[in-house]
């Protein structure tokens, strides 16, 4: 007997998630990260409390308590996670499959059920990459666990509340991930209030800036969540981290400036970039764009060799295109972009 001969039969073959490419001196426009990075309040609270990492965590009471009142819920509605990623898995691991997403979407939602061992429905967005809620609801009948990215990664549309009404309606598990949810204005964590199949996914790694901490949230209602609540394992977030949160979450002020500033250079940038090639309208942190009859690798070489790192797609399955991820960084970045596109030939 070998090894091999103990591993799980849907081990082999996995798809790994590859995180966007990370080189020193370089600018990077490819994991939607905030470049003007944390308030300066996150940095002070994590030197401070440096000397304390020999305690086990215990703010998690109070991480909860700010995020809830942010949220707009009772803390009772509101649980922590080593990022989205965790709370995700916390989630797979608590509800029955299959498990269905609409596609492109973030990869994880196919990633992790698979992981798991879970059976998954990729369903198609229309053509321009717009939501078909009938459609969707059609083909993943099977499923009773749905992952919908609001905006939706990589194409930065939102989903429109009377679709996900529609969805929530079915009576199954719906989990709502509204990482980029600053950067469009629309939540809907209130449905959360009156449907127990619904779950928001929410980050701090986002517009708050603090992506390398590794701090996410999740709301529902205090019944749901409790079930997911009790695969959670002690300590996951780390004591650095928790200090991190609390900081951001009391500088609001501060995150929202940032937003605004992205948000503003979103628009100059697709107005710019649509004005060469074809930009998917997006109220996210990220633009979209199909660089066709360009390919996506030859886009991404030529971003490179300007030192600026920029997620690549190619083509995906049942769409036409090329397309590459540009995360939207700051205002000067963003000049640097522009200048590097500008000298590409044609």
């Amino acid at each position: 007997m070998s090894v091999k001969d103990f591993v799980k039969p849907h081990v082999f073959g996995l798809e790994k998630y590859v995180p966007g490419e990370y080189r020193e001196g370089f600018i990077k426009l490819a994991s939607n990260e905030n470049n003007y990075g944390p308030s300066p309040k996150v940095v002070k609270a994590v030197r401070g409390n440096a000397g304390r990492s020999h305690v086990y965590p215990f703010l998690d009471s109070e991480v909860r308590n700010l995020a809830a009142r942010y949220a707009g819920v009772s803390e009772d509605c509101v649980m922590t996670g080593n990022g989205s990623d965790e709370l995700m898995e916390l989630v797979l691991k608590t509800f029955q499959g299959p498990v269905a997403s609409f596609y492109p979407s973030y990869s994880s939602y196919r990633i992790f059920p698979r992981m798991l061992g879970m059976e998954f429905f990729d369903i198609g967005l229309r053509p321009d990459f717009s939501w078909d809620v009938e459609d969707f609801i059609l083909k993943a009948k099977r499923a009773n666990l749905f992952f919908i990215g609001s905006p939706n990664n990589p194409t930065g549309r939102v989903v429109e509340e009377a679709d996900l009404v529609r969805l929530l309606d079915e009576g199954k598990i719906v989990v709502l991930d509204e990482a980029y949810f600053e950067f469009s204005g629309q939540s809907h964590v209130k449905l959360t209030k009156k449907y127990e199949n619904l779950l928001v996914l929410r980050t701090l790694s986002k517009a708050f800036g603090i992506g390398g901490l590794r701090v996410g949230y999740m709301v529902g209602s205090p019944e749901t969540v409790s079930y997911v609540n009790s695969l959670k394992p002690p300590f996951s977030i780390a004591s650095l981290a928790e200090f991190a949160a609390l900081a951001a979450l009391k500088d609001l002020p501060y995150m929202r400036s940032c937003v605004r500033k992205i948000v503003k250079d979103r628009e100059r940038l697709a107005k710019i970039l649509g004005s060469r090639f074809k930009v998917v309208p997006s109220q996210a942190n990220f633009l979209l764009m199909d660089v066709s009859p360009m390919s996506s690798g030859v886009f991404f070489n030529r971003m490179l060799r300007e030192r600026i790192i920029i997620r690549k797609f190619g083509k995906f399955k049942g769409f036409n295109g090329d397309y590459v991820r540009i995360t939207v960084g700051t205002s000067e970045e963003n000049e640097r972009l522009i200048k590097a596109v500008s000298k590409l030939p044609g």
